[in-house]
């Protein structure tokens, strides 16, 4: 009886070992396949972005809007509510008085890459060259996600100088 618990431990233990690495071989393999940002999906945002901004009425739909939005962060999602909501505190008519996913008043009609380094990408306006923007994408799971945008999650050394 001992003699059988003994043999039942090596053999799981020899299995599980080799399941384990099995995994972990899978796991490198897909981390390799998934590690390059993937910098078209901030375009895409940022793009679909403008032409919603072009019809909005308010701050409060724009917080709705990147609500519904399945390719940006949760941290994205709160850090634009946060600055919305504190903006609306201070000055109630006018709020923050600048868009904060564009870092601006104004912006292009369109947006192209101009620049990436690793998760950071600046894009620039078309026909606008001189309009840049700062913006972050971050991996979750098998997706890469806009993570900042403006001034959203962008450091001070990565933020556009306006």
């Amino acid at each position: 009886m001992k003699t059988i618990t003994i043999l039942l431990i090596a053999l799981s233990t020899l299995i599980s070992c080799n399941s384990t690495g099995s995994k972990s071989e899978a796991i490198n393999q897909k981390t390799d396949q998934t590690i390059a940002p993937k910098y078209e999906v901030a375009l895409h945002f940022i793009n679909e972005y403008l032409d919603y901004s072009n019809d909005r009425k308010s701050e409060i739909e724009t917080i709705e809007w990147v609500n519904n939005r399945t390719d940006v962060t949760i941290g994205f999602k709160i850090e634009l509510n946060k600055i919305i909501t504190e903006a609306q505190k201070q000055d109630p008519e006018l709020g923050l008085g600048f868009d904060p996913i564009l870092d601006a008043q104004d912006s292009p009609n369109e947006f192209e890459i101009d620049k990436t380094d690793s998760e950071y990408l600046i894009v620039k306006g078309v026909k606008w060259d001189d309009f840049r923007l700062a913006m972050k994408l971050k991996h979750e799971g098998d997706v890469w996600l806009v993570d900042g945008s403006g001034i959203i999650n962008i450091p001070e050394n990565k933020k556009i100088k306006r």
